[in-house]
């Protein structure tokens, strides 16, 4: 009946070790599943920054244009100020020669003209007066050409500044667009990034639980080798050599004392605050980061070099100076850090940004 209950125990040890390694690759698949998404939120959103800057870029350089057609605005309205004022001071000019030719009718220019004392002093006096007229038409219409040309040239202006100003709107709602397009896939990231490392997390777990599962099989597989009993000299029966007991009721004592120490080597005290890791809680957060812990029942962690490597009653693994020993991605190696179960010292790495790792026996 004992032999009976030791191998119905093996069985459970192996179905419950085959399920949970059978279980593993479902959390492969839907680590590799949220891996893919969050790598195509990251370039999505590393592609909209890149279109932020440019329209940023581009925003900086048309309010540069908008301030230098203002300053050229400028310019040009005082310029047709000054030709307009010339314009004013000219046609009064104008007016008042004309005025003084009305008033004093046309005897001076006729006597002007016939107080020639010669032909070519006549000829002379003749193209005076009418350079004078010729003069006042002339210098009205450069005025006027000049003026004409100032108001063509505010016009222009005025149609870039309103182009400019249009063109700046359009990038500035395009920039917003933007901004609340990164906003959400910033979120969409995130939220990704949280599942997936509650789901690394709980693979952890479950392929920590495999392995001690898969222990305890074997070591119950073990306990069930049979003893080869052998007839003695006197005719009395020994166990064999080979069995490295005395008799079948000493194997199921080492059995029971076998059990005992397994019992003992696993019956760690964990701490008893609210906050601290422990075995049942595997995620907790501490001192602004994440942490976790992975077991060296998984882990062995035979290329680290740990000077004093041991068990702590807890169950953590510590270095000879009783730091907890740690795995983080954002320190440098042998950086001390604070834990939920005390202080750490980092010697691996290999896990999410933001967490630390905490190397247990559990």
């Amino acid at each position: 009946m004992r032999m009976k209950r030791k191998v119905q125990a093996l069985l459970v040890f192996l179905l419950a070790s085959v399920m949970l390694l059978v279980s593993l690759p479902v959390y492969a698949d839907e680590i590799e599943s949220l891996e893919s998404k969050t790598s195509d939120l990251q370039n999505q959103l590393n592609d909209i920054n890149q279109d932020l800057v440019r329209i940023s870029d581009e925003i900086a350089s048309t309010e540069t244009a908008i301030e230098d057609a203002n300053n050229e605005m400028f310019r040009i309205q005082d310029s047709l100020a000054i030709s307009r004022e010339n314009e004013m001071r000219q046609y009064e000019d104008m007016k008042t020669r004309i005025k003084y030719m009305y008033e004093n009718g046309n005897n001076n220019l006729l006597e002007l003209l016939f107080s020639a004392e010669n032909m070519s002093d006549f000829l002379n006096r003749a193209e005076f007066i009418q350079n004078i007229s010729s003069y006042d038409r002339e210098k009205l219409e450069n005025l006027q050409s000049i003026q004409k040309g100032i108001e063509r040239q505010e016009a222009d202006l005025t149609a870039k500044q309103n182009s400019l100003t249009d063109l700046q709107t359009q990038l500035k709602s395009q920039q917003d667009a933007l901004n609340q397009k990164a906003a959400e896939t910033s979120t969409d990231l995130a939220v990704f990034n949280q599942k997936l490392q509650v789901l690394r997390a709980e693979r952890a777990r479950a392929a920590e639980e495999a392995a001690r599962r898969a222990a305890e099989a074997k070591k119950a597989a073990e306990a069930q080798k049979p003893v080869i009993v052998t007839p003695s000299e006197n005719g009395t029966q020994t166990d064999s050599p080979t069995t490295g007991t005395d008799n079948v009721q000493k194997e199921e004592n080492n059995d029971s004392d076998s059990f005992t120490q397994d019992s003992q080597d696993t019956a760690y005290i964990p701490s008893d605050s609210g906050g601290a890791l422990t075995p049942s809680k595997g995620v907790v957060y501490y001192n602004g980061h994440r942490e976790t812990y992975y077991s060296q029942k998984v882990l062995p962690g035979g290329g680290l070099n740990i000077p004093g490597r041991h068990v702590a009653p807890d169950g953590t693994i510590r270095d000879a100076d009783g730091f907890i020993c740690v795995a983080s991605s954002d320190l440098p190696w042998g950086s001390v850090v604070e834990t939920s179960l005390g202080t750490g010292k980092v010697y691996d790495c290999g896990c999410a940004s933001g967490t630390i790792d905490v190397y247990t026996d559990w």
